[in-house]
């Protein structure tokens, strides 16, 4: 009996600790690279006029003169509330802070280097350590920074070119109560308690390669193509149980964990309009193969007592779109506003929702505000997302996501040499 129910237990924590790496194969893909950017809507692909072109559009480093910097961060807070087997439970994730970083230099008249850091994905999610789907998860935390090298060639004075080497480094953490004084046994009443903490952390590479192009004195075009990025995840699930009235029959201990998973390559085009000088009107279209996503496989070492099997699950993720618009109008030669909108679509197939990766469709609206004296260039930003409300099956139990927000505050600082 004791064999069959550690392979049993054991089973049933392969296929937990495989759905807390199914969040970041998922996807959570972060655009928060810069505060006017984020208060555009990502709208500056055809037209960048800074450093963080090395994230919107490398090809765009060419318009850059001299030396440019820019560096900053975008502070993100999610909340939503998730209704589980009629208990309501507040998603109350705390305040996650993304660094950017860019960098440019002219070393030719047609040759020009950059370089970017940024986090391309990220996750934080938390709920009651009591709420009734503690087996599926408690806490995830995910977070990636992507560094990110480019060179660009100016080809003529209306097209240029650029390509990029991504190194992203990967980490997460993630808690579960698999058991919670259960029964374990249908044969006898035996009780246990089980609680599981995943961490792990990869690096992946990839590249960039990208275009931009002047149809007119007034209309810039631009295009980004970014590679997937494969990441071998390493870590370790440390198991803490107990069972009653008998000796434990749960597996404790620690086991190793590794796990390959793809992260999708995503196709980015945009468009910048100045009908007047003070304005710049843009729109970026992106689309990310996450239907690219089809397996997920790991691998498991021993913990104390018990031999963890290896899983296997097929997944059915969908392409989709993130469609934004933005608009820059300056006020006065030192004073410049921003505002955006954006519709991202939710990748997650209904059959494959979980508690850790909230779905729905987001709406995001935000507003910018720049000030430049000098060789300076300060932005601050203020954007907030809105989820739509969605049902899903998770497991056997009917779950209400509503009520979903996330405030993103921002702040750039740029400087010319």
């Amino acid at each position: 009996m004791k064999k069959n129910a550690l392979w049993q237990v054991a089973l049933g924590l392969n296929l937990l600790a495989v759905t807390s790496l199914r969040v970041q194969a998922a996807g959570f893909g972060l655009y928060e690279a810069s505060a006017r950017g984020n208060a555009m809507g990502g709208a500056l692909v055809g037209d960048t006029g800074d450093a963080s072109a090395n994230y919107y559009n490398p090809a765009n480093l060419t318009d850059l003169k001299g030396t440019d910097t820019m560096v900053g961060l975008s502070v993100v807070h999610p909340d939503m509330d998730v209704t589980a087997k009629n208990d309501k439970n507040n998603l109350d994730a705390d305040w996650f802070t993304l660094p950017h970083l860019y960098a440019s230099q002219q070393l030719a008249e047609d040759w020009f280097i950059g370089i970017g850091l940024y986090s391309e994905y990220g996750l934080g999610t938390s709920y009651d350590s009591d709420w009734p789907l503690k087996s599926s998860s408690t806490a995830t935390t995910l977070k990636t920074v992507t560094f990110n090298p480019n060179l660009a060639y100016k080809v003529s004075d209306r097209l240029s070119v650029a390509a990029g080497f991504r190194a992203m480094y990967l980490s997460f953490e993630n808690h579960k109560t698999v058991y919670d004084n259960t029964r374990i046994s249908s044969a006898a009443p035996i009780y246990g308690s089980m609680t599981t903490d995943v961490e792990g952390d990869s690096w992946g590479y990839g590249y960039n390669l990208a275009v931009s192009y002047k149809l007119t004195d007034t209309l810039d075009a631009g295009f980004v193509y970014r590679s997937r990025v494969r990441q071998t995840v390493k870590g370790d699930i440390d198991v803490v149980s107990s069972s009653t009235p008998l000796a434990n029959l749960l597996p404790y201990g620690e086991a190793s964990a590794r796990g390959a998973i793809e992260l999708p390559p995503s196709w980015t085009a945009g468009l910048n309009y100045r009908p007047v000088e003070k304005l710049n009107v843009g729109l970026t279209a992106i689309y990310t193969e996450w239907g690219t996503y089809d397996d997920l496989s790991m691998t498991f070492g021993s913990t104390e007592n018990a031999q963890l099997p290896d899983t296997s699950e097929e997944k059915n993720w969908h392409n989709v779109w993130r469609l934004g618009l933005g608009a820059e109008y300056l006020l006065t030669e030192r004073w410049s506003v921003q505002c955006g909108y954006v519709y991202d679509m939710d990748p997650i197939d209904k059959d494959y929702t979980d508690t850790m990766l909230p779905p729905g469709d987001r709406h995001i609206v935000s507003a910018g505000l720049g000030y430049a004296i000098g060789t300076w260039k300060f932005y601050g930003s203020y954007g907030l997302i809105i989820v739509e409300p969605v049902d899903r099956t998770v497991g056997s139990a009917e779950v209400d996501f509503d009520d979903g927000f996330c405030n993103i505050f921002a702040l750039s600082a740029g400087k010319s040499f």
